[in-house]
This record gives structure tokens, sequence and C-alpha cells, in this order.
């Protein structure tokens, strides 16, 4: 990394004196502050936030003007200066790309940068640092068939063969001998738009598909419908007669609790992500703060994502009291969350969720209600395959490093304890994987 410093420092300063800030006056009177990036962010959830934001911070006069089809700017006003924020909706590439280049101050983006993405944005320095990736909400997909199915889980990959209808019969997945009725959200649409991205790669919707214009109306048909199965959103209600797939990805299979979706533990959930510059400007790092806090969180669920606030949830099925994971947490309860770390980073441990929820559960426990209470850590590590001792003392360092960060907040930790990857959540042996498997959970009594 060092050979790289004197690059960064160099292509800073060409930065700095080839493009204004994104906050800079555009006419000698107007401020302005660039949001580019994510349809999905831009349409309501990023909009929502922005005015709440800005009538936390004093501004008055706040109205949406719909400057183009894929851009609306919020205008408003504090002490006699005006202020326009341009949320630009052009798609997440979009928006990476032009806060790499400098003109937007922030990048929303609905999906992971890819590795292509990261490599241009060498200049931006540590951007999954939590002072530059801020993650403020999630979202999914969930899989509901017809409670009289007796198939229980899926896979990913028979995920994708029912989807893309090379499997078309409920026996070639376990099931009884009856065609598959599949029915999905509208396309284009976030959620077709995920599905394709994390389950069908390169394989399409299978022709036979029904596409409906909300996904409560496709949950609705598998309700009545023996042979029907639906793909939805995580937040959807789910129907009466109807209830939900536990999904696998190489290693346990996971249902989508809240729980279980809150920890990112059930594999078909994506971060929706802000990304920020090095050199912010006050308005664009005021905005991005605000944005994983809680009032920023009310606007995330008025627009149907899932807050990233902690908030306690009911662990629907006990972890097995028999086996040592079960032994260490009898009698707590899971908060919803897996605090996950960033390895490559120079400058944190945790990655930036990771990081803001610390914050979080510092001050969940904190609360008057939750003084005296006794926390269990409970860590996990991947399978290096080859010494079951390494993982195992890998899950204890991680577990006793949160347990020391609670204890130097006052908080009471009664026990801390390494699981090895006793408790795999995906298979391979690539950094994704290494990710999603080594985490660490939180239980109080």
């Amino acid at each position: 990394m060092l050979h790289r410093l004197p690059r960064f420092a160099l292509a800073m300063c060409l930065l700095l004196l080839a493009c204004p800030p994104a906050s800079a006056q555009d006419d000698g009177s107007t401020e302005r502050l660039r949001i580019h990036g994510s349809n999905t962010l831009g349409d309501a959830l990023v909009p929502a936030m922005v005015e709440s934001w800005l009538r936390h911070i004093g501004y008055t006069g706040i109205r949406r003007q719909a400057a183009s089809p894929l851009r609306t700017d919020i205008r408003a006003v504090r002490d006699g200066v005006p202020l326009i924020v341009e949320v630009d909706k052009r798609g997440s590439a979009a928006g990476f790309n032009d806060l790499i280049e400098g003109n937007a101050e922030i990048a929303m983006l609905a999906r992971a940068p890819l590795a292509a993405e990261r490599e241009a944005a060498w200049q931006l320095g540590d951007i999954e640092s939590p002072e530059q990736e801020f993650v403020v909400a999630v979202d999914g997909l969930a899989v509901v068939v017809n409670e009289r199915n007796p198939l229980r889980r899926l896979t990913v990959a028979q995920l994708r063969e029912v989807v893309s209808g090379r499997v078309h019969d409920w026996s070639m997945i376990g099931g009884r001998n009856a065609p598959i009725h599949l029915h999905l959200g509208r396309a284009p649409g976030g959620n077709r738009d995920f599905l394709r991205e994390r389950v069908l790669g390169t394989a399409s919707v299978a022709s036979s598909a029904r596409a409906h214009a909300t996904l409560a109306q496709a949950a609705r048909e598998v309700a009545a419908d023996p042979d029907a199965i639906a793909v939805v959103g995580v937040a959807s209600a789910i129907p009466p007669g109807t209830r939900t797939l536990a999904i696998a990805d190489g290693g346990i299979a996971v249902l989508p609790t809240r729980i279980n979706v809150m920890s990112e533990d059930y594999p078909l959930v994506r971060r929706y992500r802000l990304y920020g510059g090095p050199l912010m400007s006050a308005l664009g790092r005021s905005f991005a703060q605000y944005a994983v806090g809680r009032d920023a969180q009310r606007a995330v669920e008025r627009a149907g994502f899932l807050a990233v606030t902690l908030r306690p949830a009911t662990q629907p099925r006990a972890p097995d009291p028999a086996q040592p994971y079960g032994q260490a947490v009898t009698g707590t309860a899971r908060l919803p969350v897996s605090l996950r770390f960033n390895p490559a980073s120079l400058t944190t441990f945790f990655d930036s969720r990771g990081a803001n929820d610390m914050d979080r559960l510092t001050a969940y426990l904190r609360l008057p209600q939750n003084r005296g209470r006794q926390v269990t850590v409970v860590g996990f590590s991947h399978d290096d395959g080859s010494n079951r001792l390494i993982a195992t003392v890998r899950s204890n360092q991680r577990a006793d490093a949160v347990a020391d960060h609670l204890v130097k907040q006052g908080i009471a930790v009664q026990r801390s304890i390494g699981m090895g990857a006793s408790r795999l959540l995906i298979g391979g042996d690539g950094a994704d994987a290494r990710y999603r498997n080594e985490r660490v959970e939180v239980w109080v009594r």
C-alpha cells in the first residue's frame, strides 16, 4: 500500500483543482449537494430522508421538483441561503462513477461496488470504512409456498432452476408429482433486478412465470394454489394459507425471520448503501451520518424498506440445547445483529455496518430498562479446510474483541465463546464466503 501514497496525494490535489466540491455554489447564491445513483434508492427513499434531514437541521420551504424523469431536485432555504439537493437516479454504476469523477458528493448503491469499480476508486481511499460507507437499509427476497406444500427448504441453486424453468415439476426437488406454477413481481423492478443479480446470474426467467403488478398479489396467488410458488420481498406480508421456505447457500438453511434478515444470516438479503469521498463537505457528511440515525430510519420504514436500527425481535425457535451452541445461549434472547469484519481495511476492525451496530448495541444496553442485563457473545468462523482448531481460535478471537469493546463501555458480559465453523452460512472459500461466515452474535439475559 505504501507505494500508492504519492499517487493518492497527487490525485487528491488534481481532484481539488479540477473539480469544485459537490456542494459548491452554482450561481453565487445557491448551494448544491449532489447525490447520484440507484433508482431504487433515489425514487422515494433518499428524497424522504433528505427532507427529514433538512427539517432536522433547520431548513424551511422544503419542496420537491422533478428536474427530469431521472432527477429530483429538493429545494430549501436556511438563514436566507437557498440549497438544492440533487437526487439523480441513473443507476448504481452511474452514481459510483460520478463519485469517482467528482460529479457527485454521495453515491447511492443498491449493491456492493464491483471489483472494477473498487479499482477505479482507488483515489477515494478506504471506501468501505465507516467514514465513507453508510448502510441505510436492507431488503431481500422471500420464497413463498402454499401451506399444503411439503417442501421446507430450497438451495439457491434449486431456486435458480425453478425460476429459470429448468425445474418445472415439484417432484424434481423433492416434492409431489405436480407442475410448478411460478409467480413473480413486475419487471422491471427492484426485486426482479435483485433476483437476476443474486439468483439467476446468466439464466433467464421462465417464459411460464406469471408477473404481477404487486408482490402482495403474487403471494395471494400462492394461497389459492397448492402447486404455486412466489418470490416476494422479505418485508412483504405473507397471507394466510402460505409460508416461507428456508434457503441454503452451501451452508445451513435459514428462514427469512426478522432476526435472520436483519442479521444478514439469511442469504437473499442486500444492503442499500451511500458512499462518500474522503473530502466530503460539511453538508454531505451531515446527511450521510443522519441517514444511519433513528430519525432517518423512520423514513426508511415508511418507504417500505427494513431499517437498520436495533429493535429486538422474537427468536422463533431456540437452538438445540443438546448442542454446544444451544448450551451457550440457554436462557438468553438473541439481538437482531451479526457483527462482521473488514480484514482488508487499514483503518477499521468492523465493516461499516458492524461499526454502527456496535454503537447501537452500546446505546441499547445502556437504556435504564436494560441495565443489569447480562450479555453472551458468540463468535463463528469460516472453515479454512485444514485445521478445525484454527477456526475455533479465530472465532474466539472475534468474540473476545466484541466482548472487550462492550466491557470498556460498561456493559456486563457474562460469557464470550467461539463456535468455530460449526454453522457455516455459505459454502466455498472465496472472500465473500469468509466475510459471511466470520461473524459475532450477541445474546442477552
